[in-house]
């Protein structure tokens, strides 16, 4: 058995209760999230150790399969399949705070004017980003930023960096997520 879990719009967990077989997780994942409502998506796999690394990086890839992006593994990497680690920051971060994390971090909150979230992956904020978002500090281009609200004073992704004039810092009232095209960040809905 398996429980959906939704932290805000763009991130679901989807939590492993009982030990079964992969191809039934698969049945009942794909019964549970269908629909249109979590097409782009992103999910987290909280297995509580019932699965093996294996076994989560074959479910991970069937969810790739319906159109959803895991939260810990967004870009899987050909040369190197190393594990990125999340840290979940579960409050607001207050203006003067600093996070810094090598590896992916999700804030279950508001990042306020002021405060910075730096990872060597991706940075996913459930509530308002209205602080500092450095993602793929260590070079990485493929890193995103999701927020459930966009109004950042600076988004950097890897050696890329956006700062948006106060008129463009309304967000729109849907996540977006940021990434690097073409040289330059984007901003796109999720």
């Amino acid at each position: 058995m398996i429980e959906l879990k939704g932290l805000t719009i763009p991130v679901v967990i989807i939590k492993i209760k009982e030990k079964k077989p992969l191809q039934s997780l698969k049945e009942e994942i794909k019964e549970k999230l269908s629909g249109p409502f979590l097409k782009w998506g992103y999910f987290l796999i909280d297995s509580d150790s019932l699965l093996t690394r294996e076994e989560i990086s074959e479910l991970e890839d069937f969810l790739h399969t319906m159109n959803l992006n895991s939260v810990t593994a967004i870009e899987k990497r050909e040369t190197s399949r190393e594990e990125r680690r999340l840290l979940i920051i579960d409050r607001c971060l207050r203006s003067g705070q600093k996070v810094e994390h090598n590896g992916d971090v999700l804030v279950l909150g508001d990042v306020n004017r002021d405060a910075e979230v730096v990872a060597t992956g991706n940075i996913i904020v459930t509530g308002t980003l209205r602080g500092i978002a450095r993602a793929g500090v260590m070079g990485d281009e493929d890193a995103v930023v999701v927020a459930y609200r966009m109004e950042p004073q600076r988004i950097e992704i890897g050696l890329k960096m956006a700062i948006l004039m106060d008129s463009d810092k309304t967000s729109p009232g849907y996540p977006e997520v940021a990434r690097v095209e073409d040289g330059k960040i984007v901003l796109d809905r999720v």
